[in-house]
């Protein structure tokens, strides 16, 4: 087998030994912070709406006519929810949280020369 390179394999090599396109990460993302990673006693509403925020990276915020057509719906879905039994106040401050960073994230910033110091 002189024309044949030493190390070519004939047969497909296991997925583990695979070279994988440079698509693909070596490492996989880390984990994104849950509510379950919050200590209940040090949980603050600005807590909950930065992680909330963290978790729409990348994502485009509704503008302020879609929040009010769904706004029904997204406040009776937050009262259910406690009201099933199931939600911890914890839970019901993150959906909360959500609500709060949407509106927060719809609006446009205000006009610098307009801020009150």
């Amino acid at each position: 087998m002189m024309g044949v390179p030493r190390f070519v394999h004939l047969l497909p090599l296991p997925l583990p030994l695979r070279i994988l396109p440079m698509t693909h990460s070596a490492y996989p993302a880390p984990p994104r912070p849950t509510i379950d990673d919050l200590d209940p006693e040090s949980a603050t509403t600005d807590r909950l709406i930065a992680m909330v925020h963290s978790h729409r990276t990348g994502e485009d915020y509704p503008t302020p006519e879609q929040l009010l057509v769904n706004l029904p719906v997204v406040l009776r879905a937050l009262c259910d929810h406690p009201l099933s039994g199931e939600a911890t106040a914890l839970d019901a401050a993150y959906r909360l949280a959500s609500i709060i960073d949407a509106v927060e994230g719809c609006q446009e910033p205000p006009d610098p020369s307009q801020r009150m110091h």
